[in-house]
């Protein structure tokens, strides 16, 4: 009589499809985890982008809408020489006195233009330009008058603006470009509280 032996264990054809189910596991959560993480870096980099644009345009939104303001008389309001389709330069009286003090804390001077792909306000207390949203594509401003009509601010119609309409596109930063993020746009209108008054 055959003497029996009772092995147990595997077949080495019974490891390698062992491996490549295993394999195949593995290659499935690291695809998985891949995808999740290209997802969450797009939405992450276009929230971004939508603070960026809220941040900026009610910013600016603010500092128009007080353009103008003189509760003692004065001359304040856009200036003609710095409005245009990028850029946009405003008094006001804040402090009540009746003229612009430079070097203010009391931000009676605002600017902001579109430099490179910032959009930079004018820092009235230090005198400078600086950063205040990054990676805008574009910055229009759109003017007009009483009427409703669009038109371009010259030194003789600058003091019949009644509203701004402000236009902003970001895009996403250099270092994820790649994502082929689409663009965001954001606009509103904002009308000139104090200005024909």
């Amino acid at each position: 009589m055959p003497e029996q032996r009772n092995q147990s264990g595997l077949t080495i054809v019974e490891l390698l499809v062992g491996m490549v189910i295993l394999g195949i596991v593995v290659t499935g959560l690291y695809n998985l985890f891949r995808v999740h993480n290209l997802m969450a870096a797009k939405q992450e980099e276009t929230t971004r982008m939508q603070q960026e644009l809220l941040s900026v345009i009610v910013q600016m939104a603010d500092d128009i809408r007080m353009c103008g303001y003189t509760p003692n008389g004065g001359s304040f309001g856009f200036n003609s020489t710095s409005t245009d389709a990028t850029s946009i330069f405003c008094t006001s009286d804040t402090n009540r006195n009746g003229i612009v003090d430079a070097n203010s804390t009391d931000r009676e001077q605002f600017a902001y233009r579109l430099s490179g792909n910032i959009i930079e306000v004018f820092e009235e207390e230090e005198g400078s330009w600086n950063s205040t949203a990054r990676d805008i594509d574009g910055l229009t401003l759109t003017y007009f008058n009483a009427d409703g009509t669009a038109f371009v601010p010259t030194a003789t119609t600058i003091d019949t603006i009644r509203f701004v309409e402000i236009n902003a596109t970001a895009t996403a930063a250099a270092e994820r470009s790649s994502l082929n993020i689409p663009n965001r746009t954001m606009s509103t209108r904002v009308f000139c509280r104090n200005m024909g008054l």
